[in-house]
């Protein structure tokens, strides 16, 4: 990552491919990361707090939206975003259908 806090990208750039749940999951844990599948409902906010390890989310479906040290980044299906290591965010769920559907992974 550059000096930004954060990396954002595709399931399709990273991984090839659009949406493949237990592709992504398989690929994931070969790799040694930690996966969590997690239901984000819209409005729920997860608060302010930083990790040792950096932090990958990647949208299955529905849309979240992400703040990383101030800065705002909203993500929907297929956007992945890698927040590096001690930086401060919290996330909403912005979902119209009320769900996005998520894996959280710590690498």
């Amino acid at each position: 990552m550059t000096e930004q806090y954060y990396y954002k990208s595709t399931t399709e750039r990273e991984f090839d491919c659009l949406k493949d749940d237990e592709r992504l999951i398989e690929t994931l844990s070969d790799k040694g990361y930690t996966v969590y599948a997690i239901a984000q409902k819209s409005n729920q906010l997860i608060p302010y707090h930083e990790h040792p390890s950096e932090e990958m989310v990647i949208v299955l479906s529905g849309k979240v939206r992400y703040i990383v040290e101030e800065e705002i980044v909203d993500l929907e299906e297929g956007d992945i975003i890698r927040v590096r290591s001690h930086s401060v965010h919290s996330m909403i769920g912005i979902a119209e259908s009320g769900i996005s559907n998520l894996l959280l992974v710590f690498i």
